[in-house]
């Protein structure tokens, strides 16, 4: 396999997550048309459920893929998600949409954590590095683009069509895989499967206090985006009537992200981590405070043009957080990084699933929703990370060097 179609494989592999996540969301008035609101499932949780079914999938798949290596784990994520796509695409009732979306964000475990497991084993050092920042700068575009496919395979064949995307999609790569990448993890590097070890090593991260409030940080940072992706469909078609023209304002909110994460990858190593954190915690709750303010005084309804602008600062915040919460509390953690980044992804996917769906349940509408994610996710965050912070070492982290 060539190194151009080995990049196109590892780009398209790990873009599945987004895909599932952004493709889905123009579709999402058309189900809720259909199928209406059965509770205790509601519309929103096509994307809250996905995230929480993901939670299970990333503590599991590193492991899985330890023992019996990468292909066969990867393979295994897509039959599992593509199980979930047919329940959702053939599914008469929301519940049943719901359940497909949780087994979806399962089984998209295995492409994203298997993905980077192979990059781990293909590459080291420096050229790793290359690697990751290649295909995230690629995978910039994503949120970008995604909405307007779901858009366009909507309009041409319902919002079913969308998942039966889904299904050729991941049918696709799992043959592409299987036929024209070798395995990565020699057999007699394998790690049988432990319970007790993963047990074990789980808690001993768990029980770090430098680590575990910087996790859950990272949680209700990813709540905070995972509200605004919840209620997008309800904000831009129902709030604005501009449901032709969500495809266009989701791309442009995502410009916001993509350019603190060019910015971050360019200056951090002059700036450490923490003074992006210290910006990013800053803006976000601006945001979210100025957007609460601006709905308190409008019923709900800003102007457009004031709640995209607000909006965009809050999604510039997001690509400062992200990134650099995610390695300042895998920092301490040194051999075992590993399990470690499992981990953090599947305790900060529980945590975003039920910040989301607490806002996203009281808030009255849709723009205080994302208000009052932005605003409560910095103020959260900010407290975490002093709860993490040694005594006396706060004007040390505030003034961090590049060193650090």
């Amino acid at each position: 396999m060539r190194t151009i179609e080995r990049f196109s494989l590892y780009v398209a592999l790990t873009a599945l997550t987004a895909l599932a996540i952004d493709g889905v969301l123009p579709a999402m008035l058309l189900i809720e048309a259909e199928l209406g609101a059965a509770p205790p499932f509601s519309v929103p949780q096509i994307i809250t459920v996905f995230v929480f079914g993901m939670a299970f999938g990333e503590l599991l798949i590193g492991p899985i893929s330890d023992a019996v290596g990468r292909r066969p784990a990867v393979i295994a994520g897509l039959f599992v998600f593509v199980a979930g796509t047919v329940l959702a695409a053939t599914g008469d009732s929301l519940g049943a949409v719901v359940a497909g979306r949780f087994l979806q964000g399962v089984g998209v475990a295995g492409p994203k954590i298997g993905t980077r497991a192979m990059i781990r084993d293909r590459y080291a050092g420096a050229e790793m590095a290359q690697v990751m920042s290649v295909i995230f700068t690629l995978l910039i575009l994503v949120p970008m683009i995604a909405p307007a496919i779901g858009a366009q395979i909507a309009a041409a064949s319902g919002w079913r069509g969308v998942f039966w995307g889904y299904f050729a999609l991941a049918f696709g790569l799992g043959a592409w895989l299987w036929l024209r990448h070798p395995e990565t993890l020699p057999a007699d590097k394998r790690i049988p499967f432990q319970y007790r070890r993963l047990k074990a090593n789980t808690l001993a991260v768990l029980r770090r206090k430098d680590v575990t409030p910087i996790v859950i940080a990272t949680g209700f940072v990813f709540g905070a985006q995972l509200t605004y992706f919840a209620v997008a469909a309800d904000l831009f078609g129902t709030v604005y009537g501009l449901p032709a023209s969500m495809p266009l304002f989701f791309a442009l909110l995502a410009t916001g992200t993509g350019t603190a994460l060019l910015l971050n990858v360019r200056f951090v190593r002059r700036t450490g981590m923490e003074a992006p954190i210290v910006a990013g915690l800053g803006c976000l709750g601006l945001s979210g405070a100025a957007l609460l303010v601006a709905a308190a005084l409008t019923g709900g309804q800003p102007p457009f043009a004031l709640l995209l602008g607000l909006a965009w600062v809050g999604f510039f915040a997001l690509g400062l957080l992200f990134g650099n919460l995610n390695a300042f509390a895998m920092r301490p953690l040194g051999a075992l990084a590993g399990l470690s980044s499992s981990i953090i992804a599947s305790l900060s996917s529980v945590v975003a699933f039920v910040f989301a769906t607490a806002i996203e349940r009281a808030a009255a509408g849709p723009v205080y929703a994302i208000a009052f994610a932005f605003l409560c996710a910095a103020l959260l965050s900010v407290l975490l990370i002093l709860i993490a912070i040694p005594k006396g070492s706060i004007g040390r982290f505030l003034s961090a060097p590049a060193e650090r």
